[in-house]
């Protein structure tokens, strides 16, 4: 019998966890548990949660904590989340929020992760002010955020084969998740909002896909860039696919890719 979880994706959300969940985000999840590990008793919140990647890695981690909440302002990703947890048997809460405007009470968390989303927060600091406010003295936070895109060669075939085939306006969303890529600035982010002993250290991770033309046809056809391919014809779509893996060079053996993704990862207390 085929279940819902079965079916093929069919909205943004769910082409997002298809497609860039397990090739991209849920390996810095793991990042980011391994560099700031829960503790049982715990109250934890994943802030800009998407999908609740970070949230299902604490669950499979083995530690019991105290409470489990995703924060995300888009209602789509927060959907998915909630029904990839109850379908796994997670008991966490999901709220429907902007990082700038939580509405949780002032030292309600002990830790917090956010992966790949401080770059995209309209208010920065106000977001970081908001964090602060919401975990306890000593709080730890984990994030990380994307580096340039000169460094991160999917991306950067990915923005340049959009540029040539569709137009600036369509590289725009790859181009701003580059689009904080200074530690120093980071760290000043953070110091600014009342965070101690912050750390931002860059790391790279080789992240991998079995099928590069299968990634490229959902990385630019619906996925955090929009279906920037929809006005093409199959043929230029499938040379647009052919031009991004090209561009990968070494990154791509044919078949499958091979790639860097560096990010800055911070960590910091409360």
């Amino acid at each position: 019998m085929k279940t819902n979880a079965d079916a093929p994706p069919n909205t943004f959300a769910e082409r997002y966890h298809a497609t860039l969940v397990p090739v991209i985000f849920q390996p810095w999840a793991r990042e980011l548990l391994r560099r700031m590990p829960p503790q049982d008793g715990d109250h934890i919140l994943d802030l800009a949660c998407g999908t609740g990647v970070v949230t299902g890695e604490i669950a499979r981690s083995g530690i019991t904590p105290g409470s489990l909440t995703g924060a995300d302002y888009n209602a789509g990703m927060l959907s998915v989340a909630r029904n990839r947890a109850a379908e796994a048997g997670i008991e966490a809460e999901w709220a429907e929020a902007d990082a700038g405007d939580l509405p949780f009470p002032d030292n309600r968390f002990d830790l917090a992760y956010c992966q790949q989303a401080l770059q995209f927060f309209p208010d920065r600091p106000g977001a970081l002010r908001e964090l602060r406010r919401v975990l306890v003295e000593g709080g730890r936070v984990a994030f990380c955020v994307q580096q340039e895109l000169d460094i991160n060669p999917m991306l950067k075939s990915q923005a340049e084969t959009l540029d040539k085939h569709v137009g600036p306006e369509a590289s725009a969303a790859v181009r701003a998740i580059c689009g904080l890529p200074d530690g120093d600035e980071i760290r000043a982010l953070f110091e600014d909002a009342g965070f101690e002993d912050v750390a931002v250290e860059s790391v790279s991770l080789m992240l991998h896909h079995p099928d590069g033309r299968a990634y490229a046809a959902g990385a630019m056809g619906g996925m955090h860039t929009g279906d920037k391919l929809s006005r093409l014809s199959d043929a230029e779509r499938q040379q647009c696919i052919d031009d991004f893996l090209t561009g990968l060079g070494d990154c791509f053996d044919g078949t499958a890719m091979n790639f860097p993704h560096v990010s800055n990862v911070i960590t910091a207390r409360a």
